[in-house]
This record gives C-alpha cells, sequence and structure tokens, in this order.
C-alpha cells in the first residue's frame, strides 16, 4: 500500500499546481501577482500552502488560463457540485483501502435509504 508523502500532498495542492502552471506558462509570482492586482506576497503564501483559499482564486486562475475549480481542487469540470462536494471528493482521492470502500458502501447505504423513504 503505497504510503503518504508530504512532497506529494504539495504537487496536489492548489500551491502545487500553481507554481506548476506558472512555471509552466514562464512567469514569476511577480507577474502573477501584477495580472491579479495583489503582491508578489500573496502569490508567494499560496505557493507555500500558507493560504489555501485566497479571496482572489478567479483572478489567478484567468492569470494563468485555468479554471478555479482544477486551481483549488484539481479537477477540471464542477458543474452542479458545491464546495463540500468538491472538498470530500479531494479528501477521497487520498484515501486508502479499506477505508475507501467502507466509505463508498457507507455512502451508497444512505442514499438508498434515503431514495426508499
Amino acid at each position: 500500500m503505497p504510503k503518504f508523502s508530504a512532497s506529494r500532498a504539495a504537487e496536489n495542492s492548489l500551491g502545487g499546481r500553481l507554481t506548476r502552471r506558472r512555471i509552466a506558462k514562464g512567469l514569476t509570482q511577480h507577474e502573477v501577482a501584477v495580472a491579479v492586482g495583489t503582491s508578489q506576497a500573496v502569490i508567494q503564501r499560496i505557493e507555500t500552502g500558507k493560504c489555501k483559499h485566497p479571496r482572489n482564486i478567479e483572478g489567478i486562475a484567468q492569470a494563468l488560463d485555468v479554471s478555479p475549480a482544477w486551481l483549488m481542487y484539481g479537477v477540471q469540470e464542477v458543474e452542479g457540485l458545491g464546495h463540500d462536494a468538491i472538498e470530500t471528493a479531494r479528501i477521497w482521492s487520498e484515501l486508502m483501502e479499506p477505508h475507501r470502500s467502507a466509505l463508498k458502501d457507507m455512502i451508497m447505504r444512505i442514499a438508498a435509504h434515503s431514495e426508499a423513504a
């Protein structure tokens, strides 16, 4: 069973995605900040994981030509899903067996019970 690693978490975080996309576009932190109307320090705080829910996520995503959902959660499409569903999906992707199967079974039983009621 693969173990959770801090470096893997960082790569799959908001900060990791922002850093990779910024570098891929050939932009500096300062250039992204100017495009968004914020400071380089704010971009740096996001990239280092010190700020996990920036207020200007829409502007940052636009400056990097990505969707806010991808930048925040690593997902391409979120149509119809709220913040809780997206966050649950992100956490789900990090679960290992047997926890993943047990949780899925529990959710399916609750959904089936709700539909029957």
